[in-house]
């Protein structure tokens, strides 16, 4: 391919060539083309691009129109030697992308050299990396050109794209950037309202805001969503993560901010990334903070409270048994 060629499907379908926008007009050549770029240097075969164009009504002539239009493509999107971007082979066609030339590439490529440097805890960097993957993002995938065929593959991208963005809260949160992202995180809740990490993540950053009562609102208006909306209630987590709040046992962990390497804690081979870390538990035997993964403290803290409780109520059961078998009791009573 071309150096020039540039093709962005993360919002609406762009192309450019150079400096210069190419206009690809109809939108069945549109679809084509975001159908053979969903699909990068991959076969794709004609009756799927006859499904991506008109689903499940496709007219007689649906496969000379699909003939026709990457006819049209291929004059359309040629390279220094003649040759087209776009290959055909027997009933099938793939467009050749490298991974400067689809933004697509590109958010794959930042969003994994940024886990990366979230694994080496140089956190500076990692908000820099999944900034930039994520200001790729323009809109919806394909934005105004509603392929239900591919529709699985659009979905997945979305998916991709609100993990990463979690991912960058995270990252925000451990460097203690909470009221920076309360807008983001805001908005971003809004939107996803059922998204529960999210959720967790907008009750710390209000909370190490000095906005106790809000995190506390906040955790009301989305168990009130879930309950409403869903019939159920929220993860056990951000239970958990609600009680702490009301209590006020929760204090920031300070990361380091440097880009400076350092060595990775262990991990399970079964587990490819940490945690994120923002927060740790308020220990009753100490003031200072306790490092480590704050929803996994908070289980603990729960638990230890849960093996409390049981046993305050077993100690009662048993007085109130003692006090029923003794006939002095029932004597003054």
């Amino acid at each position: 391919m071309c150096a020039e060629y540039a093709f962005r499907i993360l919002g609406p379908l762009l192309v450019t060539n150079g400096d210069e926008p190419i206009e690809i007009s109809g939108i069945r050549r549109q679809k084509l083309l975001v159908a053979l770029l969903l699909q990068p240097n991959q076969m794709v075969s004609l009756d799927r691009l006859v499904d991506a164009l008109w689903d499940d009504n496709p007219p007689a002539s649906a496969r000379g129109q699909i003939r026709i239009c990457v006819s049209g493509l291929r004059r359309l999107l040629r390279g220094r030697e003649d040759d087209s971007v776009i290959e055909t082979h027997p009933s099938c066609y793939r467009i050749r992308a490298r991974d400067d030339d689809l933004d697509l590439f590109t958010f794959e490529r930042l969003v994994a050299q940024g886990r990366d440097m979230v694994r080496d805890n140089r956190l500076e960097r990692a908000e820099e990396l999944l900034g930039s993957a994520l200001a790729l993002w323009r809109g919806p995938v394909a934005a105004g050109l509603d392929i239900s065929s591919l529709a699985s593959l659009v979905v997945k991208l979305h998916e991709d794209r609100l993990t990463v963005q979690e991912e960058y809260f995270d990252v925000a949160l451990k460097l203690g950037r909470h009221q920076r992202i309360i807008g983001d995180l805001t908005g971003f809740v809004t939107e996803n309202p059922f998204r529960e990490r999210a959720c967790a993540q907008l009750m710390l950053a209000l909370y190490h805001s000095g906005r106790q009562a809000d995190a506390l609102e906040t955790f009301r208006a989305v168990r009130a969503r879930f309950s409403e909306d869903l019939g159920i209630e929220p993860a056990q987590d951000l239970h958990v993560l609600h009680q702490s709040i009301l209590v006020g046992r929760l204090a920031s962990v300070a990361p380091p901010v440097s880009d400076t390497p350092t060595v990775p804690a262990q991990r399970s081979p079964g587990l490819r990334y940490s945690r994120p870390a923002g927060v740790a538990l308020l220990p009753r035997s100490s003031p200072r903070a306790v490092s480590g993964y704050p929803l996994e403290q908070l289980r603990l803290e729960n638990d230890l409270l849960r093996v409390e409780r049981d046993g305050l109520r077993r100690m009662l059961s048993l007085w109130l048994d003692l006090n029923a078998s003794d006939p002095g009791t029932e004597a003054c009573s």
